[in-house]
């Protein structure tokens, strides 16, 4: 794109219509977010305005770390944070989607819009309804103003056949998941994200996961919520910590939990983690000193017997979950559950 007149503004939507921040990209080139300033955010963070970051996604992780630690995902440089506020023709068919090959010169997965690169757009600060929201990344490229329009064209080739229309060129080294130490945990206790799987992860009510950012408690869908800016809503799953009933307290020894429920928190599909990917270390490793944690992982097993199909037992969920072959002795709650004496 040809950013004309107005300056690169991007503002940030988490949770709902409302902006959590605005930032101002100073310099933009080609496949390139540069240095960026946060001009506007809330008077609890007002350290945050003027504030000035080496590129764009640094400075979203910097806010959101601030504003909403609670929030941010390991996707980083998220397409449903940072918006920009388009002015100009820009046929929809020219921008790439989400992971789609639209306007892809190599047919390559990429969040950017080659055959958009010479349209002429405006940048608004707020929305003035002359023109909508757009992801911010899939603005790319930024062809710097006087360039001309088959020069520009060539250059946006050129860096696409050296693998440089990404965030990191394909020859940069991207951040890895730190190697686990000789015990098999991972230094700091957090495991590193979970890889995408081919398998499909269903998102009805109910169902259990662990979201990493959230910590080792197992946490279940209550509901989905459509957020984002008008006209660019997108889904986002409320979940909440899995809270152990009588039935788990008293199991346990436990007092049975009163006062409100656990607290809601939002998340992003793509954040979730299926049980079995965390369940042994955090059973095995951190469920000994830590009786809340020891009571949600107890009633996760027991729903996911109750839930299962084939009605497991509660030593069989157990084995399930923590990846436990047939000889492998488990935790004596499970072998004389008093859950589901009905299917010992």
């Amino acid at each position: 794109m040809v950013v004309v007149v107005d300056p690169l503004y991007v503002t940030l939507f988490v949770d709902d219509a409302r902006p959590l921040a605005t930032l101002l990209v100073h310099d933009a080139a080609y496949f390139q977010f540069g240095s960026t300033e946060v001009i506007e955010a809330p008077s609890a963070h007002s350290h945050l305005r003027h504030k000035m970051y080496s590129h764009l996604n640094g400075a979203i992780i910097g806010v959101l770390d601030d504003i909403k630690p609670s929030w941010r995902t390991w996707t980083r440089g998220d397409p449903h944070v940072a918006w920009v506020y388009v002015v100009g023709e820009l046929p929809q068919s020219e921008l790439s989607t989400q992971g789609a090959r639209t306007g892809l010169l190599d047919g390559q997965h990429s969040f950017v819009s080659p055959l958009a690169a010479t349209r002429r757009i405006s940048v608004r600060r707020s929305p003035d309804g002359t023109g909508r929201w757009v992801p911010a990344h899939v603005l790319r490229p930024f062809v710097p103003p006087g360039v001309p329009d088959n020069v520009a064209v060539q250059r946006v080739r050129d860096l696409i056949a050296k693998g440089q229309h990404h965030s990191r060129g394909k020859n940069n080294k991207r951040l890895l998941p730190e190697p686990p130490t000789s015990s098999g945990t991972f230094s700091g206790g957090t495991p590193p994200p979970a890889k995408r799987r081919a398998t499909k992860i269903h998102t009805k009510e109910g169902l259990m996961y662990f979201v990493d950012r959230l910590g080792p408690l197992p946490h279940e869908i209550v509901r989905t919520e459509m957020r984002g800016p008008p006209g660019k809503t997108y889904k986002v799953l409320c979940m909440r910590p899995v809270a152990p009933m009588g039935e788990t307290c008293e199991a346990l020894g436990l007092a049975s939990r009163s006062g409100p429920p656990p607290e809601e928190v939002f998340v992003q599909k793509q954040e979730l983690v299926f049980l079995h990917e965390r369940f042994r270390q955090y059973w095995y490793e951190r469920a000994g000193g830590d009786d809340a944690l020891k009571a949600s992982l107890f009633e996760a097993v027991s729903r996911y017997a109750a839930k299962r199909s084939e009605r497991l037992s509660e030593e069989q969920a157990f084995r399930s979950l923590a990846k436990c072959p047939a000889p492998t002795p488990v935790p004596s709650e499970f072998v004389a559950s008093a859950l589901n004496p009905e299917i010992q």
